[in-house]
């Protein structure tokens, strides 16, 4: 079903070595396999940052870049990793940092990279309390924060608590 989805919104999939529904990878922007839409784009960032590991954020992506078929085409046959290898200029940048979606991840990575409950020696939890729901809540000395996601009205909630204070990020 997710190969299809990206297929339908202009991604293309690589099969292993010809074999049918055995996928190599799927080409696509991450924006673009979300179908564009700036709400998805920003649960998906915030899921991504609330899980362990250390996030990886394709810059193009974080400008909410479209499937790029020009530079596929351009590319001639084996060229589909073009789709999300677009250049983007200095006004591009610019402009792209005027974006709601763009500035809105912008405060999510620099939340990630300084609230001090995400580390590697703290804890963390994930919870589905309810079908079409995700919670993960991190915790680490006096500091906490819980990611509340609803997969269904693609929309989220950030809570932080550090020394007894608690506000939504």
């Amino acid at each position: 079903g997710l190969i299809e989805t990206v297929k339908s919104r202009g991604g293309y999939v690589k099969d292993l070595h010809g074999a049918e529904n055995v996928y190599y990878q799927v080409n696509a922007t991450y924006y673009s396999a979300l179908g564009e839409s700036d709400a998805r784009m920003l649960l998906a960032r915030a899921i991504q940052l609330f899980v362990p590991g250390t996030p990886q954020i394709w810059y193009l992506d974080l400008f909410a870049g479209r499937n790029d078929h020009e530079a596929v085409a351009a590319a001639g046959p084996g060229g589909h990793k073009e789709i999300n290898r677009t250049d983007l200029s200095t006004a591009d940048v610019e402009a792209g940092l005027t974006r709601d979606v763009t500035e809105r991840q912008l405060e999510l990575l620099r939340f990630r990279a300084s609230f001090p409950a995400f580390g590697f020696d703290a804890e963390c939890h994930v919870a589905d309390p309810e079908p079409g729901r995700l919670r993960i809540t991190w915790t680490r000395d006096d500091a906490s924060t819980t990611l509340d996601a609803d997969l269904v009205h693609e929309t989220f909630e950030i809570t932080a608590t550090r020394a007894g204070s608690t506000v939504t990020v």
